[in-house]
């Protein structure tokens, strides 16, 4: 299952990028507000249900964004 992971991984980070970019104009107050949320949340979902079955700790947009602002 980590493999299926590590294929998310580029989309994954690709649109963290765009996210955070997105989030640095400074246009919303939450995180649920950026037009890439949806999106981002539906693919963060999908790595965590893969994560939770191998064990491994979840990935939380809010941790994500606060490491990269």
């Amino acid at each position: 299952m980590d493999h299926v992971i590590e294929g998310m991984k580029p989309h994954f980070e690709v649109l963290l990028d765009w996210f955070i970019e997105e989030h640095r104009k400074g246009n919303y107050k939450k995180l649920l507000d950026n037009p890439y949320y949806d999106e981002i949340k539906a693919l963060i979902d999908s790595m965590n249900i893969l994560r939770k079955y191998l064990g491994w700790n979840p990935v939380r947009l809010k941790d994500e964004v606060n490491f990269y602002l």
